[in-house]
């Protein structure tokens, strides 16, 4: 039976339409514990950020209409009022013709409304010479710029970075409501895998360790999911049967690699329909590598027959299980950060399929060139050693030396 092979892009919109968010369940987590969590309910200010207006920078509060006009040869002449601690608020109001020395983020007295910095102030005696024309506000930042009290700073539904955590501390967030993790279930399949611990060429018998049980679970966890494995099943439809059943009943998605292709071995897609009732929405994407791909669905489940072959299966877990992840989470697809390269030699490739090609980097800032590295879909080892990848149309038939690329970082 031959595979009905869509396209990328097909596959993504299929998984648009047909996965919904059914990840709501709420739980209430450290900030320390935030990162990468899905905030539940909206994030809003509890008080003005900053509580109260002060200087950006070393230097002189002033009135800033006593500066108007002053310059190198004629400066402003103003009397020291005090100095002003960054840690308490000043007690005295500056009066006209007065200054008083603020270091960065302490807090303006009243009747201030600007910052000199101090490299345009010149003290002597009890006096200060400003030699610059101060406008109103300069140096300051005022109380609320950051964030008005009752205002929503951060959404629900956003996915918390550290720029995240960051400002949900400064609105005092100690505690804070999330979504909980996707719950992803993680089954290899394959007579030949063999435990990580197990010695190899023992005994007349082939083998390879299981490398996809850890590789996809530790690609799963960075994609901000709880991750369940289930071991390693041998070719064996009861065995596999058993473990999807169990799986779909504890996860909101399952991830099989091995028997994802259409030879008499292969048995992901029978047991998904089968064991798990489920829909076949795509056997087989035009990709590279990567193209004997299952997605299915059960109920609000889903499940994602991937390659045997560890590269295989990394670039299908970065092109299409993230999608389904993140759809699943109520997450839009978000544009993957890139670099731009230029390429050291000639890739060629498969017209039909994308392809998505392993590269390594020399070079720095804008002047990047961009090595491939030739795999094989096995060959986990040289993956490891690439700094991320490049992507070349499936209506391409290569790229040639000295093309500018898109260079995905890992």
């Amino acid at each position: 039976m031959l595979l009905q092979v869509k396209s990328l892009a097909e596959t993504v919109e299929i998984i648009r339409r047909e996965f919904k968010e059914c990840v709501t369940d709420v739980e209430s987590i450290s900030l320390h514990d935030a990162a990468g969590r899905i905030l539940a309910e909206d994030a809003t200010a509890m008080e003005d950020n900053p509580p109260f207006t002060r200087s950006s920078l070393d230097g002189y509060a002033i009135r800033a209409s006593d500066t108007f006009g002053a310059g190198e040869t004629l400066p402003a002449m103003l009397d020291i009022a005090g100095k002003i601690s960054i840690d308490e608020k000043p007690g005295f109001e500056l009066k006209p013709g007065q200054a008083a020395y603020i270091p960065t983020g302490g807090p303006l007295p009243a009747g201030a409304d600007a910052v000199a910095m101090v490299e345009v102030a010149e003290t002597l005696g009890g006096q200060v010479f400003i030699s610059a024309d101060i406008t109103p506000g300069t140096g300051v930042v005022f109380q609320g710029d950051d964030a008005k009290a009752g205002g929503v700073v951060l959404k629900a539904g956003q996915k918390l970075t550290e720029r995240h955590i960051g400002a949900l501390a400064a609105l005092g967030y100690e505690n804070l409501k999330v979504k909980r993790r996707a719950r992803c279930a993680v089954i290899s399949t394959g007579d030949e895998l063999l435990p990580i611990g197990a010695a190899l060429n023992e005994s007349g018998k082939a083998g390879v360790r299981d490398v996809n049980s850890h590789l996809l679970r530790a690609q799963a966890e960075a994609f901000g999911c709880e991750v369940k494995a289930y071991g390693i099943c041998r070719d064996d439809e009861g065995e596999l049967s058993a473990a999807v059943q169990k799986a779909c009943g504890e996860c909101d998605a399952v991830i099989l690699s091995g028997g994802s292709s259409a030879g008499v071995m292969d048995l992901t897609k029978q047991v998904f329909q089968r064991a798990a009732g489920a829909d076949i929405l795509a056997h087989g994407v035009a990709i590279k590598p990567g193209k004997p791909t299952i997605l299915a669905k059960a109920g609000e489940k889903a499940l994602l027959g991937l390659p045997g072959h560890p590269v295989s299966a990394f670039f299908v877990m970065i092109a299409v299980a993230l999608p389904v992840l993140n759809a699943l989470r109520g997450l839009a697809d978000e544009a993957q950060p890139f670099i731009i390269a230029r390429l050291a030699d000639k890739i060629p490739s498969n017209n039909g399929r994308e392809d998505f090609v392993p590269v390594w980097l020399s070079g720095a800032g804008d002047d990047m060139t961009a090595h491939a590295v030739r795999y094989k879909s096995g060959l986990i080892t040289l993956l490891s050693k690439s700094d991320g990848y490049t992507r070349i149309s499936r209506l391409a038939e290569g790229l040639d030396p000295g093309s500018e690329v898109r260079v995905y970082r890992y």
